[in-house]
């Protein structure tokens, strides 16, 4: 079975995605996610961790599916707005 840190990993790389890129989409503190990305476990109660495995395979699924993801090459600002409105998608906003 595949790790958390090694999908997350490969989300990096075939999204084209940052650290700061993969905080935003978990909606946690960039040293959180750095930590999931270096093995570190999911400390949270269990809906939350639901929650993040949830949001980790929809955003594999936007990868595999090459409609909004790779990210694109944007200005920060764009890239940050770009991820947002991904999000919002992808969790049922608008």
């Amino acid at each position: 079975m595949i790790s958390i840190a090694d999908r997350l990993q490969r989300a990096m790389r075939e999204g084209n995605l940052t650290m700061a890129d993969l905080a935003r989409w978990f909606g946690r503190p960039h040293p959180t996610v750095r930590g999931w990305t270096n093995g570190t476990k999911v400390g949270a109660a269990a809906l939350d961790h639901a929650w993040i495995i949830a949001m980790l395979v929809k955003l594999e699924k936007l990868i595999r599916s090459k409609k909004e993801l790779p990210m694109p090459r944007l200005s920060p600002k764009q890239r940050i707005a770009y991820l947002d409105t991904v999000r919002k998608r992808s969790i049922g906003g608008k």
